[in-house]
């Protein structure tokens, strides 16, 4: 059955422990500012060992800390798995890969490897002295840190390269898998093999018809209309309806007996699958209420909890860490020799140091075997050192070893060409000092676009993906006269990180397809009308918008600086001729008055001169 995590040692409800947790809550990311180094749930930790049993000893895991921490377990359970990118473990193999396996097959195969290598390792560590329940040791080796790696590859600029993607990839099978064999493991350790472990079928099940039920009605027009209408600040209904998915997964998680750890990880993956790419927002919400509350009371407890005297009663169990460590690095960087085709020996050893950074969910494992009995304290806490450790100097090791790729500050605009029509857009693109480069597999263009004074490279099939690595796009325009063939090139352009992605749509049918897959479209015969309905209206604003003549320019920023959310568009003084041409707002654009109160994350689209538009850039980032 599931119990509460943290054992309760006081029966009446004494608000005075919550005090002291939140204030630590709010004040270690203040102390940790200055030393980016250390990760804030480190410092969480590390605060909870001062204030918990092997410190201070004034907190104590009463009713309402260990409930909070109960929901905090969840919350971070729920956003690892709204972390799992199915884009990138389905997607089709590309044809200018080395490797001749898909990408999802060499990380299930690495998985594999490690699985074995850690349940090796397990029994060695055993052997060597250190108790606990050595498949519940091999789920811990065999684990992996999502929420570390993902901000260390996008800081090298490497999450969207074929090794920042394989890293990645192989973590996100490392974690999905490890915990569902976890469940079914813990669920025989406490009813045996019997036929009452198909009853975690349910949970799948349940996964299945929410799936299925959410891609079916959240896509129809006027259901996406009134969700999108009730999402404004004083309902958030999306947020409401992420936590009611979770808490359901997990009531039927409790109801067949299962940890809750898999029912909030599965809800997560649900939310992940039915989401679109206009969903931002709500991730961020999520994020905003799970890490601005309850996680960091579950990491704070953590700590409280930690029994370091355990350590000096049986010296012997520190005395493991090191070989807990070198275990621990075979088990995750041998493995990684099944990408050996597609990475270096240098790559193949950072992808292995990387992965072997434990934080959330070894710790989720270490806090149910001291539950369940199946971990000593002495143990857990060798555990929870190493995985601190880990956290801490992983990453340095991967930086050492993969140096960053520096940003390429003059990035050019891509155009899969339609003949001469890419040729007019570039003219307009080179007329606002923008660096063009056409792609097109027929000769004839690619030659008349050099004549012109373009860069244009040949492109077929099988090279179109070597040459969008190869290039620093920052901008891609898909100009073709098919459809699925400009939605193809789109989404390999998409799948390589380029920023803006825009095509042409000449069937309004196709429409669907080009937004689902989150990228920006222009249809010829709609965008005539508003065209030409807009010089009539408003023939000022549509000279500003065409003129290549003067110094202005369009650009589109996007509003994160907090202290501006609220105000109207007229308090905002931006500075000189500035221009707001209009909000967009998820799926809806406004347009601008004085009064319209901008909000965090509109992308606002701003016509002025290069300086002026950097000072307003700089404004709204801040």
């Amino acid at each position: 059955m599931t119990a509460k995590i943290f054992l309760v040692e006081e029966s009446t409800f004494n608000f005075f422990p919550l005090l002291i947790v939140f204030l630590l809550a709010f004040l270690v990311p203040l102390l940790l500012n200055r030393f980016k180094v250390v990760p804030v749930v480190v410092g969480e930790i590390i605060a909870g060992v001062v204030i918990g049993v092997s410190g201070l000893g004034i907190v104590h895991a009463d009713i309402i800390l260990a409930f909070l921490g109960d929901i905090g377990l969840t919350f971070l359970m729920f956003l690892a798995g709204l972390e799992i990118d199915f884009d990138q473990i389905f997607k089709q193999r590309d044809n200018t890969q080395t490797d001749s396996r898909n990408p999802l097959i060499n990380a299930m195969i690495a998985y594999g490897l490690t699985l074995t290598l850690a349940a090796v390792g397990a029994m060695i560590l055993n052997r060597a002295g250190m108790a606990g329940d050595p498949w519940l040791l091999a789920f811990i080796l065999s684990a992996t840190s999502l929420g570390v790696l993902m901000p260390v590859l996008k800081e090298k600029n490497i999450g969207r390269t074929r090794f920042g993607q394989a890293i990645l990839l192989t973590a996100t099978i490392s974690d999905f898998i490890t915990v569902i064999l976890l469940t079914i493991y813990l669920i025989i350790q406490a009813r045996g093999l019997d036929v009452e472990i198909f009853s975690l079928s349910l949970l799948f099940l349940f996964f299945f018809i929410a799936y299925r039920l959410g891609i079916r009605y959240i896509n129809i027009p006027r259901v996406r209309r009134v969700v999108e209408d009730l999402s404004r600040a004083t309902v958030q209904i999306k947020v409401r309806g992420a936590i009611a998915i979770m808490l359901g997964f997990v009531v039927l998680a409790e109801f067949v007996n299962a940890e809750l750890i898999l029912g909030a990880f599965l809800a997560g993956m649900v939310i992940s699958l039915i989401k679109s790419p206009q969903d931002d927002k709500l991730v961020e919400n999520l994020e905003a209420f799970g890490f601005g509350f309850f996680i960091p009371v579950f990491f704070i407890l953590v700590g409280v909890n930690l029994d370091l005297v355990s350590l000096w009663e049986s010296p012997q169990a520190l005395l493991i860490l090191p070989l807990f460590f070198l275990v621990a690095l075979g088990v995750k960087a041998f493995p990684m020799v099944t990408f050996r085709r597609s990475m270096s020996i240098r790559q193949m050893l950072a992808s292995g140091i990387l992965l072997n950074t434990h934080l959330s969910l070894e710790i989720a494992v270490v806090v149910i075997g001291i539950r369940t009995g199946l971990l000593s304290p002495s143990t857990s806490t060798v555990i929870t050192l190493f995985a601190i450790i880990t956290v801490l100097f992983m990453p340095i090791l991967f930086n050492y070893l993969i140096p960053k790729q520096e940003e390429i500050q003059s990035r050019s605009i891509a155009i899969c060409s339609a003949g001469p029509e890419a040729l007019s857009v570039a003219r307009e693109l080179v007329a606002h000092d923008e660096k063009v480069v056409i792609l097109d597999d027929d000769m004839d263009i690619v030659q008349q676009a050099q004549k012109s004074g373009f860069a244009a490279i040949l492109i077929d099939q099988v090279n179109q993906s070597q040459v969008l690595d190869a290039l620093a796009i920052k901008g891609f325009l898909a100009l073709c006269t098919d459809d699925q063939r400009n939605l193809k090139q789109c989404q390999a352009a998409k799948s390589r990180g380029i920023p803006t992605v825009v095509a042409r749509v000449n069937d309004p049918a196709n429409l669907p397809e080009f937004r689902q897959a989150g990228i920006e479209t222009f249809v010829p015969t709609l965008s005539q009308t508003i065209m030409l309905a807009m010089m009539v209206r408003n023939p000022g604003v549509f000279s500003l918008l065409t003129s290549t003549t003067d110094d202005r320019d369009i650009r589109e920023i996007t509003l994160h600086n907090q202290q501006l959310i609220g105000r109207s568009l007229h308090k905002l003084a931006f500075p000189g001729d500035v221009l707001v041409l209009s909000i967009r707002r998820e799926n809806d654009f406004i347009i601008p008055h004085g009064n319209v109160q901008v909000e965090y994350h509109d992308r606002l689209t701003v016509l002025g001169c290069p300086d002026e538009l950097e000072q307003v850039a700089a404004a709204l980032r801040n």
